[in-house]
């Protein structure tokens, strides 16, 4: 799937299920983000495949507000230390 804001933002979201035995695993790779919205962009999609877990679990999607409060420090902190900013 290519997902294109307009021509100067296009990014390429991927995402791959494989078996795991009994279980699937779910691969979500994003590609052509802008460097500056890396820790945004990893928050935000770490709360999308949080409550597809919470989903295939029978339990309530998260505050999606709270959770990527919670966790865009993290990522702020691992997008500084790649040195691509």
């Amino acid at each position: 799937m290519t997902r294109q804001v307009d021509a100067s933002d296009a990014g390429v979201v991927e995402v791959t299920l494989a078996a795991d035995g009994q279980q699937t695993m779910v691969v979500w790779e994003e590609r052509g983000m802008p460097v500056e919205y890396l820790a945004g962009y990893g928050a935000g999609i770490q709360v999308h495949v949080e409550d597809l877990a919470a989903h295939e679990a029978g339990r309530e999607r998260c505050d999606a507000e709270a959770r990527f409060g919670e966790l865009f420090p993290a990522y702020q902190e691992l997008a500084a230390s790649t040195g691509l900013s």
